[in-house]
């Protein structure tokens, strides 16, 4: 008999060192959670009003449609609508995300920043993961390439430079000092890196931190923007989780803010 095809022996080493780097999965089972709960229970977690009214703007132009959808949400679908070509959400859209919702971010990111923000510079993706990828396979050429990345860190970056054949370079965050950047550690990984081989194409700063939380003071960034330029690093800024700043903690920035 010929021997099994597909065995965890032979299957992508790359995959299984994923196990490595795998954090807490709570996030994901709780989504898993409220969609078993919206299947079960429809009405428990009222997300499907203005997707209705999106996938079907028709409703929008009947009169019972008033006593059957709260006005909020069809304020939101009108809204939405308008932004899409021909008002519809079918179909495929541009390979950046449609036009219109890019000029929104645009718009909001001009106004928080204080600068323009070209809408023809951003991606929109179904996630965080597809742009990690995206900047993973930009960067990463063979095994001898290297990413810094933030311990503690969200799992998805340093699985996704094991999973791209590349080198993971940790520099460790300073819990004694808010979980900042302590630059001298971060140049001695850096050089140990060099040292061994290791071409080292980008630094990942996450901030609002994850897990940690923390945000990073402004000299802190300031001083990780000048290492970058020096050591010519592409910097790769997380800011995912930007709301999730508790008040009267640190004030957050961009990057962006501090290159200007």
């Amino acid at each position: 008999m010929a021997p099994c095809a597909l065995t965890v022996d032979s299957l992508n080493p790359k995959v299984l060192a994923l196990a490595d780097h795998l954090g807490n999965a709570a996030i994901a089972r709780r989504a898993q959670c409220i969609q078993n709960e919206i299947e079960t229970k429809p009405g428990s977690h009222p997300f499907d009003e203005v997707l209705a009214l999106c996938d079907y703007p028709h409703l929008l132009e009947r009169s019972e449609t008033n006593s059957l959808f709260s006005s909020d949400a069809i304020a939101k679908a009108r809204k939405i609508l308008d932004l899409f070509p021909w008002r519809t959400t079918g179909g495929y859209s541009h390979c950046q995300g449609t036009e219109g919702l890019r000029d929104v971010i645009a718009a909001g990111i001009t106004s928080r920043d204080g600068f323009h923000c070209n809408a023809e510079d951003i991606f929109l993706t179904d996630g965080s993961a597809p742009p990690i990828r995206m900047m993973m396979h930009l960067l990463i050429r063979n095994e001898k390439d290297g990413i810094l990345c933030p311990i503690p860190s969200h799992s998805l970056y340093t699985s996704s430079v094991v999973l791209q054949g590349a080198t993971l370079v940790p520099y460790y965050l300073d819990e004694s000092r808010g979980w900042g950047v302590r630059m001298s550690d971060l140049k001695q990984q850096l050089d140990g890196a060099r040292s061994k081989g290791v071409n080292v194409r980008g630094l990942l700063v996450i901030n609002p931190g994850n897990p940690t939380g923390h945000v990073l003071v402004e000299a802190n960034q300031r001083e990780i923007v000048e290492f970058c330029r020096k050591e010519s690093l592409v910097l790769l800024a997380d800011e995912g989780i930007m709301v999730n700043v508790a008040e009267g903690e640190v004030i957050w920035k961009s990057p962006a803010l501090i290159l200007k």
